[in-house]
């Protein structure tokens, strides 16, 4: 079974790839109350078809480089974006 996270992409400065970040409850046992945790995976985006604030699904792969080993699978929802009526740019 392939290890499969949901999570937001924060960046994609770069060609073919994506930064994910993927949040997880865990238990703090001093205070006995759960906190948020985030970890950041890189992920390969073959068709550049994410953008940042899309929530995707990214799957474990073969190591595609040194800190690449997942892999895209679906947007799950894309971002909120708008378009200025008055220019035409659309905004994130």
């Amino acid at each position: 079974m392939r290890h499969n996270f949901i999570g937001m992409v924060i960046s994609t400065a770069m060609k073919k790839t994506v930064r994910v970040q993927v949040a997880k409850r865990v238990m703090n046992h001093h205070v006995q109350k759960e906190v948020l945790r985030h970890k950041v995976y890189m992920a390969h985006d073959e068709l550049e078809k994410c953008n940042v604030g899309d929530i995707v699904r990214i799957e474990h792969c073969r190591k595609l480089s040194r800190h690449k080993n997942f892999a895209v699978a679906e947007v799950i929802k894309a971002a909120m974006t708008w378009t200025d009526p008055e220019t035409g740019e659309v905004h994130l």
